[in-house]
């Protein structure tokens, strides 16, 4: 018995010296610089070696480092001093808890089952209660737009409404109405026109021809009839325009003005000024009365067509 104890030590002994990395007494000397480390801070992880004499530092080769999914490795050596050797691992976690680094192997021996403890930024009592998200803001101006949108559009409606069950009248007329003033407008400031003419020393004949023509086409225009070919009394029984007749001065107006401008005109005998002031000054009535019922017409009025009212009195 005493004859195999010898040989039961030096096994032990050899068994001692063949374990790869063999580290300090217990796992506890291993220790990080800095003492706490969190997500992203670069640190060392410190393995204090028994069994590993000689002097010099060995490091893995910055290619062949190895790799983890949450740890980047910058730099592993085995730095080997007179006070004894040391495994040193310069490291990045970016995941916290227990982290263990991949297998090292340096200088022929292979350290695997290291780890590291990573903190959160966060201790898990002070990691807050985030409040839901807040409701987008509305752009300044936004209700205004989309409430004045949706008043236009409605007004826009009741207009198309109002227009297709009898808009079409009012605008009709309207626009009868507008042009019948354009037109008495014209008509007036070529009244105008042959009174400062006749003031000046125009020729009484040659006014009274610009006056003919001026009117007979102004009330072609009104009644839609060819009123330049027309006679006094064809013209004095005209009634295409509504109100021709009956409301303006004189009543049968129309023929008794143009037989007596187309009387002065074509009697052959000299023409006096006052004669054709006369004559000017009827026309004028005329219009100033045409133009007050105009104003008065109303629109349904205003949209008949012109000669209507002749063709009913005709039939």
């Amino acid at each position: 018995m005493d004859n195999g104890k010898p040989g039961l030590k030096l096994a032990i002994i050899l068994l001692i010296s063949a374990l790869p990395a063999a580290y300090a007494q217990d796992g506890a000397a291993a220790h990080t610089i800095p003492h706490t480390v969190f997500v992203g801070d670069r640190a060392t992880l410190i393995v204090p070696l028994a069994g590993f004499p000689g002097q010099g530092d060995v490091e893995i080769p910055p290619g062949q480092l190895p790799y983890s999914p949450d740890i980047d490795i910058h730099r592993v050596a085995l730095e080997r001093r007179p006070g004894g050797s040391r495994l040193a691992v310069e490291f990045a976690a970016f995941a916290p808890g227990v982290l263990e680094l991949p297998p090292l192997e340096v200088a022929g021996e292979v350290f695997s089952g290291l780890t590291v403890v990573i903190s959160s930024v966060l201790a898990p009592s002070e990691i807050p209660i985030l409040s839901p998200p807040a409701l987008p803001l509305a752009v300044p101006g936004t209700a205004l737009l989309v409430y004045g949108t949706i008043a236009a559009i409605v007004v826009s409606l009741l207009l198309v409404s109002l227009v297709s069950l009898r808009g079409h009248v009012w605008i009709r007329g309207w626009l009868a109405a507008w042009r019948r003033r354009r037109m008495l407008g014209a008509m007036m400031g070529v009244e105008r026109r042959l009174r400062k003419a006749l003031a000046k020393g125009a020729e009484p004949r040659e006014v009274l021809d610009a006056l003919s023509g001026e009117f007979r086409g102004f009330l072609a225009g009104l009644t839609g009839e060819n009123c330049r070919t027309m006679t006094a009394s064809e013209i004095g029984r005209l009634v295409g325009c509504p109100h021709l007749q009956d409301d303006a001065p004189g009543g049968e107006f129309l023929g008794s003005f143009f037989d007596r401008c187309d009387g002065a005109r074509f009697s052959g005998r000299a023409i006096g000024g006052d004669e054709t002031l006369a004559i000017i000054d009827d026309l004028r009535g005329f219009l100033l009365a045409m133009k007050a019922l105009n104003r008065a017409a109303p629109p349904a009025a205003a949209a008949e067509e012109p000669g209507t009212d002749g063709q009913e009195q005709a039939a």
